[in-house]
This record gives structure tokens, sequence and C-alpha cells, in this order.
């Protein structure tokens, strides 16, 4: 029997179910990589595995009594759907967030804006708990004085045993594979990182020596209420930004619509045009158009519209209409938002049902931008 844990997932591996996680073929009892994790990083495959939700729970709950403190990592493109409210009674220690990806707000963001927004979004969703701090980073290598911020990170976890959790695809493990490098612990030892959710399958302990830090790696959580978990992972990957935010902005008329990847449609119900600014992945497609002939589009849309495959096709649709106010956004989890100027803006939303839906504070820019 194999008793060691896949490098790349977390999970024990193990040679007799090749359809369960961990599994290595006969002879390749030796690898450091399960079957799943090889195809991934040498071929670019991904294999969809069952999560069991009940157990993930439970091993949650045996790492945070390990703990001192939970690192909450958050994806800035879906704050709301990074911070799923399930997470709550998991939240018996101090919290303290890192807010990742920075590196995609566009280039004249004042990163230490997101700060007090991110405290607010926190005090809302989970009252009463404890939040110890926030720390905006970019983990892929870019942005301000990024190592400067990895050091202050690394002031705040140092000397204590640390839970690493967060929705999955937020960022958590190369978020980790940048405070391993930069203690230069070795490359091949490094997690695996990829665009696919569900990467990471159990957990991993992982040492900073110099600083004293034991970090546990965690899967992913899967809310439910995210755009991409309704999809494949290799769909859903196509909605996460990868460089930078598609950023457009329209003056829509009266009855205009702008429909979203054939997943979203966004209508302006108010009396006159409205300036509206789209944030979503560079792989989406935006389309505007207008009434009913926007309403065809969106239920049996063409291939170019489409982000996913026809087969993928959510079945159930939410309609809901929204009074945004200027220096608002009204976001979709895990699909963008779209930030209200000038004046109070009437829309209509079309989304799948079961995602997360709502106005909020703008996450970029003032109402007088």
């Amino acid at each position: 029997m194999i008793k060691k844990k896949c490098q790349g997932c977390g999970i024990l591996l193990q040679s007799t179910a090749p359809d369960r996680p961990g599994y290595l073929p006969p002879g390749k009892e030796t690898a450091k990589l399960c079957q799943r994790c090889f195809r991934l990083r040498h071929y670019g495959q991904f294999k969809t595995i069952a999560d069991d939700e009940a157990a993930l729970n439970r091993m949650l709950q045996t790492v945070v009594e390990k703990s001192d403190l939970i690192l909450l990592v958050v994806d800035v493109f879906d704050p709301e759907g990074s911070m799923p409210t399930r997470l709550a009674p998991l939240f018996k220690l101090p919290v303290f967030m890192v807010v990742n990806k920075a590196d995609l707000l566009p280039k004249h963001t004042p990163w230490a804006e997101m700060v007090p927004w991110f405290e607010n979004l926190w005090a809302r969703r989970f009252p009463g708990i404890e939040l110890r701090g926030v720390n905006v980073v970019s983990a892929r290598g870019r942005g301000p004085d990024r190592m400067a911020r990895l050091a202050v990170l690394k002031q705040e976890l140092a000397g204590k045993n640390v839970t690493v959790m967060g929705a999955a695809n937020v960022g958590k493990t190369s978020l980790l594979t940048a405070l391993l490098a930069s203690e230069d612990e070795r490359k091949a030892d490094l997690p695996l990182v990829s665009r696919f959710p569900g990467t990471t399958q159990g957990t991993t302990a992982w040492v900073l020596r110099a600083s004293r830090i034991k970090l546990y790696d965690t899967p992913g959580l899967v809310s439910g209420r995210r755009m991409g978990d309704l999809l494949t992972p290799a769909t859903a990957g196509r909605l996460l930004p990868e460089k930078k935010y598609q950023v457009k902005l329209w003056d829509l008329p009266s009855d205009g619509a702008v429909l979203g990847g054939g997943l979203v449609g966004v209508w302006n119900m108010s009396p006159t045009a409205r300036t509206l600014v789209f944030f979503t992945a560079e792989q989406t497609t935006l389309h505007r158009s207008r009434g009913e002939k926007a309403e065809a589009l969106l239920g049996e849309g063409p291939d170019w519209l489409r982000v996913y495959r026809p087969s993928e096709r959510p079945r159930e649709e939410q309609e809901n209409t929204f009074t945004v106010q200027a220096g608002e956004d009204l976001y979709i989890s895990g699909f963008g938002w779209v930030a209200v100027k000038n004046a109070p803006a009437c829309l209509r939303l079309i989304a799948p049902a079961g995602v997360e839906v709502g106005t909020r504070p703008s996450l970029i820019g003032r109402r007088d931008d």
C-alpha cells in the first residue's frame, strides 16, 4: 500500500481504483504525481473527480483544529463567489484575507483602495466573525512591490500554523507557490498550479523554514453559486481573466441590451440611455442588441456568442430587475459585473438559475469617475 501524498494535488496516492483521486498505474508507485496531475502538468489534460462535500468539510475541520490562523484567499474578479457563506462554521479562528490577482485590475487602480472595500464586504457577509487584516497581492509575479507585499504577509503569518482556504480557482496554490519560492524552496517540490477549478484534492502541509510558518493547502470549495460551478472545468476556465479584464463602456439606450457569452443578458429598462461599464474575462464575447432580438439571441445564440458547448447550456434561468445607483455595480458571480455611471439605472438581468447576483458599492472607481 502506498503511504504518501501527491505533490500536485495533495491527495493520498493509491494504485487500486483508476476512477478515484490519487491513482497511480501499476509500476509507478515511486512517482511523485498521481496520474491526473501528471497528465495536467505535462499534457494540459484535466480529469474531473466528484467531490464528497461531507468528507471535505471533515477534512477542513481537522486541519483548522491544528492551526492558529485561517488564510482566506479571495479572487478580486469575483469577491462574492470567493466568500461563500457556507464557510462561516469553519471560521473558528481569526481570519486573514489575501485578495489575489490584483494585477488584473485596470492599470491605474490604487490597490490600497481595495482594502476598506473588502473589509466592508467581509462585515456584510460574515457579521461578528473576526477579520485580522487584508493584504492585496498578485501571486503570479506581477504588480507593484510584489516581494514587499509577500514579506508583509509572511510577517503576519510568522511562527503560526495556517490553514489556506478559499473557493476553487481563486489562486490559493499560486499564492502558496509564491511564498515557497520567496524562500528558495526547490521548484520541483512546488505544488501544481493550473487554470482548472478543483486541481487541489487533499490537504498538504508546506513549511517556510526561515519564517517558521506551516501552511496547510486545502481543496478549493465549490459553492454552487458561481457561474463556473455550473459548467465543465474547461469552460469555467474561459470565464476567468488571464491577463486583464475586458472593459467595455456603452451608452445603452432604453430597451438596449448587452449579451455576454450566451449566458447573461442585461437590458436597460430606464426611460433614457444610461452609461454602463462591463467587466468580464477577455474571452467572453459581449454583443450589443435590443429588445426581443436580444432575447432570441440569448436563448438560441450562435456559436460565436457562446462561451460553452450547446450540451452545457444551463437548463433554467433566473430573471431579476435591479435599480442600480450611480457608483454601484450589478455583479454576476463568476462572470463579471456592470458598473453604473452618472445616473441610476433600472436594469433587467437574465442569468442561469442559482448564480448569485446582486448590487454592491463599485469595486473600481467612484461615482464621479
